[in-house]
C-alpha cells in the first residue's frame, strides 16, 4: 500500500469519526432541550376561571370556585416520553378541599409550550364535555403582579368537577 492510499484511508476515517460526532452531539443537543409531560407540567397555568400549580415534589394546589384544594398529583396510564403539541397525559388530584377528600381524573394536553388543555375524564363525550375543558395560559414567574396567586384567589373553577 502506498503512502497516498494510507493518508486516503486516514482521510475517510477521522471524517467518518467526525460524521458520527456531530450526529450524536446534534442528538444529545436534541434531546436534551425536550421535555417528559412530568417537567413540562411543572408551574403555574391559569385562566380567568381557575389555576393549577404542579410542582416538581408531586404537590398541586387547585383553586377553583368551589374553594382552595391542596394536595398530591400524580400520572396515570401511559405517560408519553417527550411533551410536544398535542401530547396527552392523565393525572389524578389526590386533594382536600373543604375538608373532604376529593380524586379528580383530569387529561392533561399540551397546546403550544405556554398553553394547557385540562378536561376531566368522567365526561362522556358530548357537548357538554366540550363546554368542560378550559385552556390554561402558563404563568411566568414573577412577571406580571396582576396575575393572583392560587391562595388568594376565591371564585375560579373547572366546570364538571366537583
Amino acid at each position: 500500500m502506498s503512502q497516498d492510499q494510507v493518508c486516503v484511508s486516514t482521510a475517510k476515517r477521522t471524517a467518518r469519526r467526525i460524521a458520527v460526532s456531530l450526529m450524536f452531539l446534534a442528538f444529545v443537543t436534541i434531546s436534551g432541550c425536550t421535555q417528559t409531560p412530568q417537567e413540562a407540567v411543572v408551574g403555574r397555568w391559569y385562566n380567568g376561571d381557575m389555576s393549577l400549580r404542579f410542582q416538581t415534589n408531586g404537590a398541586v394546589v387547585w383553586n377553583s370556585p368551589q374553594g382552595l384544594a391542596q394536595g398530591r398529583y400524580v400520572f396515570v396510564g401511559q405517560v408519553p416520553r417527550w411533551a410536544t403539541d398535542n401530547t396527552s397525559a392523565r393525572v389524578r388530584l389526590d386533594v382536600i378541599r373543604n375538608n373532604e377528600t376529593i380524586n379528580p381524573e383530569l387529561e392533561l394536553q399540551f397546546v403550544g409550550s405556554d398553553r394547557l388543555r385540562v378536561k376531566p375524564t368522567e365526561v362522556t363525550r358530548s357537548r357538554a364535555a366540550a363546554r368542560t375543558q378550559v385552556v390554561l395560559r402558563r404563568a411566568e414567574a414573577g412577571s406580571d403582579p396582576n396575575i393572583p396567586a392560587p391562595s388568594k384567589r376565591g371564585t375560579t373553577g373547572l366546570r364538571g368537577i366537583p
